[in-house]
């Protein structure tokens, strides 16, 4: 892995002021005029003679340097005081340099994309078409726009997307789970039954609604076994002269304290408390 390598502009050479073996691990020269004061960096020892020697400062104590000896490629040599001592750029600066030009993804306009300076996976280009992932935007300085929320999001619940493109209250009744009942949500005005029968048995489309029963003569309305689920409710209202019974079908179980309606305009509610039984409450007989 590259390991980054200061530099100075400013450097004077100097010299070595005591020899220095094959093997030493330190040099003495006579002064660090201009040297990088940051660590690594390179000097060349025997300057321009047989006998140069790349070495890598690590560290330094006053004239004294830490250095790696036989840096890129160079061998480790002996070198006697008097030795030229020059700050220098090395080959390997150029080759780590081209490395990391190479290891970025150049497109066909002439734009790194991907591996910019280290930098993982793609570059987020200004014009370019690129897919994001794994990105946070901040709502509070960014504005999206042109992104259908019905086809454009991904992660919505059952028939959300559809509910959001045309937001009726049908469309909402079906992304609502646990809707109990069935039928349109409405939250408006109470949708109305007008039944002129003598007899009228109970849909699953009444839950929520106002029956109303008008007839002369008197009115059967039949509970029904297996359609209506424990907590719903139907609203009733006699507004004809026939009295209005509420009977059930054989199987369903109906409380109260009654189970006709009372009179002309006389209203009550029917509620569900469980499987097949049901309560009647309300202006009854």
């Amino acid at each position: 892995m590259a390991i980054n390598r200061y530099y100075s502009a400013i450097a004077q050479d100097t010299t070595l002021s005591a020899p220095a073996t094959n093997s030493a691990t330190s040099i003495t020269v006579s002064a660090t005029t201009g040297f990088p004061t940051s660590y690594p960096y390179v000097l060349a020892v025997d300057y321009g003679a047989s006998a140069e020697e790349l070495v890598n400062v690590t560290a330094a104590a006053g004239l004294t340097l830490t250095v790696t000896r036989a840096f890129n490629g160079s061998s480790a040599v002996a070198h006697a005081t008097g030795a030229v001592v020059r700050h220098v750029i090395v080959a390997q600066d150029m080759s780590e340099l081209q490395a990391h030009i190479n290891s970025q993804t150049l497109s066909t306009t002439g734009a790194y994309t991907s591996g910019v300076h280290g930098v993982a996976g793609s570059v987020v280009g200004t014009t370019d078409t690129q897919t994001l992932t794994n990105k946070t935007i901040s709502g509070a300085s960014n504005t999206i726009t042109n992104v259908p929320v019905s086809t454009g999001i991904s992660g919505l619940g059952t028939n959300v997307a559809t509910f959001l493109a045309t937001p009726t209250s049908a469309n909402l009744a079906s992304a609502v789970s646990d809707e109990i009942g069935s039928g349109p949500l409405a939250f408006a005005n109470i949708v109305l039954n007008a039944q002129t029968g003598t007899s009228y048995t109970l849909l699953s489309s009444d839950v929520s609604k106002l029956v109303t029963l008008s007839n002369a003569a008197p009115i059967t309305v039949t509970v029904p076994n297996g359609v209506f689920s424990t907590g719903v409710t139907i609203n009733l209202q006699q507004i004809g002269a026939g009295q209005v019974t509420i009977a059930n079908d054989g199987t369903t179980t109906i409380t109260g304290t009654g189970t006709k309606l009372r009179t002309q305009y006389s209203a009550a509610t029917l509620v569900c408390t469980s499987s097949n039984n049901f309560t009647l409450i309300g202006d009854i007989a």
